[in-house]
């Protein structure tokens, strides 16, 4: 009897374990677009700005861009008429403590025949992203780790498409989470926790 009741507890333990640590810790910058009124030659997103006198456009699902992940409303990077095209930077740089912070953003193809390119910057991650018309897979990034130094950051979504083309990259869904513990950091503890459980069952059975 005590050591069915203990073998119950060593099949728990990891498992209640593994459910109540969450893998990804708080959000602390958290943008979807949805509750920004739809628009062109925009300069305000959200809690974005676009910077160095370029626009955005905010559409939605109605103009049959904002599809898959894009779901809702979305940030048309090449924006209406821009000469350059959109640059969009955070209204308010995020004041972060030094860490890893976790990126992630869905960046998919303009989805009318053209090529598109946006460059992303997050404190020193920098990477431009080169999307045809209907990529919807190598501009979506979820939970990219940044090293960040501490202090005033920023973020930023450049376009570096042509000037007048006004159909850009579609941007949505941007969030920045604080750091959180690692995978391989819970499998150690794990571990630790099952052996130590089987020290503790060997001496019930050698008893028994």
């Amino acid at each position: 009897m005590r050591l069915s009741f203990l073998r119950a507890i060593l099949v728990a333990v990891p498992a209640v374990l593994m459910t109540t640590v969450p893998m990804h810790a708080d959000v602390i910058f958290s943008e979807n677009f949805n509750a920004v009124p739809l628009g062109l030659g925009v300069t305000t997103a959200g809690q974005f700005s676009a910077i160095n006198g370029t626009n955005v456009d905010v559409i939605g699902s109605n103009f049959g861009d904002c599809v898959g992940a894009e779901s809702g409303n979305c940030v048309d990077m090449d924006g209406t008429g821009g000469n350059p095209v959109g640059q969009l930077a955070l209204t308010t740089p995020l004041s972060l403590t030094a860490g890893t912070y976790f990126l992630s953003f869905d960046l998919i193809g303009s989805q009318r025949g053209i090529t598109s390119s946006v460059t992303v910057d997050f404190g020193p991650f920098s990477h431009t992203y080169v999307l045809s018309s209907s990529d919807d897979t190598d501009g979506i990034v979820s939970n990219l780790a940044v090293l960040i130094p501490g202090g005033s950051t920023q973020l930023t979504f450049t376009s570096n498409d042509a000037a007048g083309d006004q159909e850009g990259a579609l941007l949505d869904n941007v969030v920045i989470a604080n750091s959180a513990p690692e995978p391989g950091s819970l499998v150690l503890m794990t571990t630790g926790l099952l052996g130590c459980a089987g020290m503790i069952r060997r001496r019930f059975a050698t008893k028994a």
